[in-house]
């Protein structure tokens, strides 16, 4: 049987939006999770004034700075504006991710190696996200 003039853009659409919806969801779980594990520092001091790096916003440093670093992303389009022909009909609908540090606080990486609280609260959420990612 031949179905003539079968448009499945708009479900396509609900669809992508709804799991959009979900990620982001999820998202918001594990950055949440993130802020509770994330170290917070005790020293504050300014920026340098003298040196090689004088004058940098880069080089002061705020106790908490990490933690308040941590956010969700939601990426809208693609990474050069192009957008590829088999997702065309999906909309404006991308990827979420979670980032955590930013210009000030570009020790994330350093600060996870010496004592990890981004991976255990992956961890500790897992059965969370999934649910959030599968019931909606």
């Amino acid at each position: 049987m031949r179905v003539e003039h079968w448009d499945l853009t708009g479900l396509n659409k609900i669809v992508a939006k709804s799991g959009q919806r979900r990620m982001k969801r999820a998202a918001n779980v594990i950055a949440a999770e993130v802020r509770r594990d994330c170290p917070v520092g005790t020293i504050s001091r300014p920026m340098y004034r003298k040196g090689k790096y004088k004058d940098q916003p880069w080089t002061a440093r705020d106790a908490g700075q990490l933690k308040k670093s941590v956010r969700v992303v939601e990426r809208h389009e693609s990474k050069y504006g192009i957008e590829l022909a088999q997702f065309k009909s999906l909309g404006n609908y991308g990827n979420v991710r979670v980032y955590i540090g930013n210009y000030k606080a570009y020790y994330a990486s350093i600060v996870e190696h010496e004592s990890p609280f981004m991976r255990p609260a992956l961890n500790k959420v897992r059965s969370r996200v999934k649910k959030i990612l599968e019931d909606g």
